[in-house]
């Protein structure tokens, strides 16, 4: 099934104009505490998959603790301009296209995020190949993320 992809400007035009995106107060505690959890989330399935068979479909779950540690640095991400939104879609496209200088790639968080729904709503699974293609792009999104927030929690001191 081919995935597609929404326009990004067109989404965060829906998204805002539906009220989705919402203002939310700054808590730097909670960013704090976000991000620790997706840091050790990553931790904790980087020292689980080194046991994992590349022919077994345990993958999907290395996949869905990716996503969810990076859809976390996300959401403390826009907590620094006191912003929230009702799903997942909505903070991503804020992300992306209120902050182009971060160079989040659009098209693959979304792909992400639909490939994780099709795991939660259709019972898709994932092999390690799978996994593979997807790995250094998402290394390189939470890398990005992890250094900005370190260094807007720097600014708060």
């Amino acid at each position: 099934m081919k995935m597609i992809i929404d326009n990004l400007e067109k989404t965060y035009e829906l998204c805002t104009s539906t009220g989705n995106i919402k203002e939310k107060l700054k808590d730097v505690e909670l960013i704090k505490s976000i991000k620790q959890v997706a840091e050790m989330g990553l931790t904790f399935i980087n020292k689980k998959s080194k046991d994992i068979p590349k022919d077994s479909t345990d993958w999907t779950f290395v996949f869905r603790d990716y996503y969810e540690s990076l859809r976390g640095l996300i959401e403390a991400y826009l907590l620094f301009e006191g912003i929230d939104a009702d799903n997942h879609q909505c903070k991503i496209a804020h992300l992306c296209f209120k902050h182009p200088e971060l160079a989040m790639d659009w098209e693959f968080l979304e792909t992400i995020r639909l490939k994780r729904n099709a795991i939660n709503y259709r019972g898709q699974l994932l092999k390690y190949e799978d996994w593979k293609k997807l790995n250094l792009k998402f290394e390189l999104h939470i890398n990005c993320l992890k250094k900005e927030i370190e260094k807007k929690l720097a600014e708060e001191r």
